[in-house]
């Protein structure tokens, strides 16, 4: 193995079909790749799709990766986060945490800037997310809970705010 990547998925999004292909692929190139299921996403306990603090979900993912790392035979391996989306946002947080854990992150599309707008009594809001494959039974397809809306909004907020810690 030349290294592990530790894939961080989308709003939504479940590791069993988080970039499946691409996923093979890395591994095909004899890279270890490792990811987990959110608590309230995929086949995880918890409330589907409700992220009721960004922060905790983010040390989980951490945990969960310090203990992929820890295993004697990914010791001493470089080890990478790949972040898509919503994904991305986790990715940058678990950096921002462990700044000297990782080698580097591969972000795609990554959720940085979570727009607010003032909106008029009585108009409707349109929310917009990023469309599920349809064969994936068990991506969370409905509109963002109000709580998991704001946990996003706070986080990009926060990203914003510190984005030049990332090194490059």
């Amino acid at each position: 193995m030349k290294a592990i990547v530790c894939l961080c998925h989308g709003y939504g999004d479940t590791c069993t079909f988080f970039l499946d292909g691409i996923s093979r692929k890395i591994a095909s190139a004899g890279y270890g790749v490792f990811a987990m299921d959110y608590p309230g996403f995929g086949l995880s306990e918890g409330l589907h799709g409700y992220i009721p603090c960004f922060d905790t979900l983010v040390d989980d993912v951490a945990a969960h990766f310090a203990n992929v790392k820890g295993n004697p035979e990914h010791r001493g391996l470089p080890s990478f986060l790949f972040g898509q989306s919503m994904g991305g946002a986790v990715a940058l947080k678990v950096h921002f945490k462990q700044p000297n854990e990782w080698n580097g992150a591969i972000l795609v599309a990554p959720m940085c800037k979570v727009l607010l707008i003032h909106l008029e009594p009585g108009m409707q809001l349109l929310v917009c997310y990023p469309m599920q494959c349809s064969y994936n039974v068990i991506a969370y397809k409905d509109k963002p809970r109000l709580r998991t809306a704001v946990e996003m909004l706070k986080t990009t907020q926060e990203i914003e705010r510190r984005l030049e810690e990332v090194r490059s």
